[in-house]
């Protein structure tokens, strides 16, 4: 059985990014998930940062996915 160590906001941050998405922690201690160039109807709202880095991951894979049909569609 493996302990995993509580991920860190920098951590957290740098996957984001990588994704193309922003992480922010706001003033409240919540933290924020958004596409680069999104707007509030589009960004993410949580007080767990580990949520907040599952939701990164799983927007980016729906985006992926939803570009990856729209490419076939014009086929």
């Amino acid at each position: 059985m493996t302990i995993q160590k509580p991920i860190k906001l920098q951590k957290a941050k740098s996957i984001a990014r990588h994704l193309g998405l922003t992480l922010r922690q706001l003033r409240s201690g919540n933290y924020r998930v958004n596409f680069r160039d999104g707007n509030e109807t589009t960004a993410y709202y949580t007080d767990n940062l580990e949520d907040a880095v599952n939701t990164a991951v799983e927007t980016a894979r729906k985006r992926a996915f939803s570009a990856a049909v729209g490419a076939l569609a014009t086929r």
